[in-house]
């Protein structure tokens, strides 16, 4: 039933995003939600490029921990339009769009709906999600952080762990290395930046957290198949 209905959500916002509505889930994230966590972070191009200066990801993140009691429209920092939905568990959905805010209750209301049954079902017997919760932790620092300079050692401080059993549980659980993971995150980044944005390729690199170019362009290449260059080439013309 869980894993169907996580299913159901992320398909659902994938559909969304399809149509440029832009959806952002902003809850108290438990074990059972983890595949929900790369949603903790907005995906429209305007934020993308506006957050390309990592001090705008910290005025994002205060913002969103406000929680509101009703259906909220409002202008972030960036300049982005932006309906707010709460969510009865706790929490809210941010949703951007080109499209008329005021129009998007139809599509948005079940989306809260499954969120919020989904949130109901799962366990919460936290004895048995210690270690789940540990990672947890760490993804939602990495998200943070990723277009930063970042280590193991800063992860684990964070989680309050050890080096060692967060490497060991994070490989556990997420069936990668914690270097894996925040790669693929820079690179998925990267991607948005190169579609969405004017910025120049080696922009870009450092923006997504790679100090080095040449590292980066190796790195794409490995990941996608292509360089940056003949991504950003197809992306426009496609």
């Amino acid at each position: 039933m869980i894993n169907k209905l996580l299913s159901d959500i992320e398909h659902y916002i994938e559909y969304l995003e399809e149509n440029k509505i832009y959806v952002s889930i902003h809850t108290t994230f438990t074990e059972y939600m983890l595949p929900l966590l790369k949603y903790n972070l907005h995906k429209n191009p305007k934020c993308l490029l506006v957050k390309s200066e990592n001090e705008e990801w910290d005025k994002c993140i205060k913002q969103h921990e406000k929680e509101e009691e009703k259906i909220t429209c409002r202008i972030c920092h960036a300049g982005v339009e932006e309906l707010i939905f709460p969510l009865e568990c706790g929490g809210t959905l941010c949703i951007s769009t080109e499209e008329k805010l005021e129009n998007l209750c139809t599509v948005i209301t079940p989306l809260c709906r499954m969120i919020e049954y989904l949130i109901f079902i799962c366990p919460d017997d936290r004895s048995e999600i210690t270690d789940n919760e540990l990672v947890n932790r760490a993804i939602k620092f990495i998200q943070r952080n990723f277009y930063n300079k970042i280590s193991n050692n800063d992860i684990a401080d964070f989680c309050s762990c050890s080096v060692s059993s967060l490497c060991h549980l994070f490989k556990k659980i997420k069936g990668m290395s914690v270097h894996r993971y925040i790669c693929g995150l820079r690179i998925s980044y990267a991607e948005e930046l190169l579609k969405t944005s004017n910025l120049s390729v080696t922009s870009i690199a450092g923006k997504s957290g790679f100090s080095d170019y040449n590292y980066f362009a190796l790195t794409f290449r490995k990941e996608t198949g292509i360089s940056p260059s003949q991504y950003r080439k197809n992306t426009k013309t496609g």
